[in-house]
């Protein structure tokens, strides 16, 4: 399943764009294991727990649980698009044999970005360099702070208005409310 994407005019429009290619992703994936996701509070939150619902989901066909927590506010447009990058995101740890560690994590954003320049939307879009500053910006700061954005939308939108060292450095500075 390949489609072909083009750049959108606008932030929005980029936001929009990479709504329609994780779905893309997800909806190739439920086609190829025969199993989709469901978002839940509890989701694995550990490598071999994803593994294992990873398993289970190909042996009955259940959906693969995703956690569906912070998904109000990102770089998609509806938490239902952030819920289809996560299980985009879940199952190719499982399929690439890539651990959380930071170099996996690494590994699989530049993954991502591939997948995504190959839809059309390299480098030189709106939509890449949106995907990249969240992904490899969320690496970052995990490796530098142990920790997550606490407003992932606020914190890629800062890194597309400030770059990404500016953006990082002002996350690393706020209080979490």
């Amino acid at each position: 399943m390949t489609t072909t994407y083009r750049t959108a005019r606008g932030p929005q429009g980029a936001r929009i764009n990479l709504a329609r290619f994780v779905h893309a992703q997800a909806a190739q994936i439920t086609e190829e294991e025969d199993f989709g996701f469901v978002g839940v509070a509890d989701a694995p939150s550990t490598y071999q727990q994803l593994r294992g619902a990873f398993q289970r989901s190909k042996e009955t066909g259940e959906p693969l649980p995703v956690s569906n927590l912070f998904c109000d506010n990102t770089i998609y447009p509806e938490a239902r698009d952030n819920l289809a990058f996560r299980f985009w995101h879940d199952v190719s740890h499982c399929r690439l044999g890539l651990s959380f560690s930071l170099e996996d994590e690494w590994e699989l954003t530049l993954w991502h970005l591939d997948r995504l320049a190959e839809s059309g939307l390299g480098p030189q879009t709106r939509e890449y360099e949106l995907l990249r500053l969240d992904l490899l910006g969320q690496v970052i700061l995990l490796g530098i702070a142990g920790r997550f954005p606490f407003d992932q939308g606020a914190f890629t939108r800062t890194c597309v208005e400030l770059g990404l060292d500016a953006g990082i450095l002002h996350e690393l500075r706020r209080i979490a409310s």
